[in-house]
């Protein structure tokens, strides 16, 4: 054998080593920085003066996320297809002394979208923070919808996010700074019965944000932030009784304590926000293990 061609062959081995060793540590370091932000989280942005848009402001969430937002300090751009229901949010927040601006605009048809979302830049700005909460929700059996109301599910909010990211996001990039911020659900990481058509809808929320981080990150704006919220459920939802071993784990959350976290999470700059926030490591874990298992542990969590 040649002695040179097995130098090579030994170097080649121990460069694939050192890499392998490179990137390991790397990992290692990211995992502890992880921790380290559990322990110790970062710093919250101001949201003094800040555009910020928020869609299915008219009640629930939206409506919490909007009067919290503006007792912060930001100017609030308020998007419902129920002008009353949005009209009554804005009166709130200037009651309580705070800035808004109502649309009444249906998320899902994109070109009504476009020309709200026309009317905003010419009118107040270009906003710096977009809450795509605007979404509906309905719990049977798959055959059971009709395929109008799967169609509204998807399209309102799946189709509404995209919309919506896509009239706001180019300014963003532009001057690298804004924040695009989706709300999904646990029902986007893990499918459940029942929610066949609502589940396909969040994986696609999932998968949205995850994607349009990773062309930030590629495109390098970093300044340009992308959060995915997942809920386990919130108290508005009224036809689901879940009936759960451990309900310390999985909290019922009023509208008014997920819109606190969820604009907590957005002023940490948080790329995934869990709600609560105990479900994080459960959420992750569960996607590492095969899908009998996966089944096993979640019919042990049921009642």
């Amino acid at each position: 054998m040649d002695p040179r061609g097995a130098k090579i062959k030994v170097w080649e081995v121990m460069v694939v080593l050192t890499s392998f060793i490179i990137l390991n540590v790397k990992a290692v370091i990211l995992l502890l920085m992880d921790v380290y932000r559990l322990i110790i989280p970062p710093g919250e942005k101001s949201l003094l003066g800040q555009l910020v848009v928020v869609t299915g402001a008219g009640q629930n969430l939206g409506r919490e996320l909007a009067l919290q937002l503006a007792r912060l300090g930001a100017k609030t751009i308020l998007l419902d297809i129920n002008e009353e229901e949005n009209k009554m949010t804005g009166d709130m927040i200037e009651e309580a002394g705070g800035e808004a601006h109502t649309f009444t605009c249906d998320v899902s048809d994109q070109e009504a979208v476009a020309a709200v979302a026309a009317k905003v830049r010419k009118e107040i700005g270009h906003p710096g923070y977009v809450f795509n909460n605007a979404g509906v929700y309905e719990h049977k059996p798959f055959l059971s919808h009709t395929p109008q109301e799967i169609k509204r599910l998807v399209n309102v909010n799946l189709l509404g996010n995209l919309w919506v990211t896509r009239e706001f996001l180019g300014h963003m990039i532009k001057h690298n700074r804004g924040h695009i911020i989706c709300i999904s659900s646990v029902l986007g990481y893990i499918g459940r019965s029942n929610v066949v058509p609502y589940c396909s809808s969040k994986f696609g929320v999932k998968g949205m944000t995850e994607a349009l981080a990773e062309e930030m990150r590629m495109e390098r704006r970093s300044g340009v932030r992308v959060t995915a919220v997942h809920p386990f459920l919130i108290s508005n939802i009224e036809d689901v009784a879940p009936n759960l071993k451990f309900p310390w784990l999985f909290e019922i959350l009023e509208p008014s304590d997920a819109a606190s976290r969820i604009i907590r999470g957005v002023r940490r700059s948080q790329e995934e926000i869990f709600l609560p926030e105990k479900l994080k490591p459960l959420m992750v874990f569960s996607k590492v293990l095969p899908r009998k298992l996966r089944r096993l542990f979640g019919d042990y969590m049921e009642n």
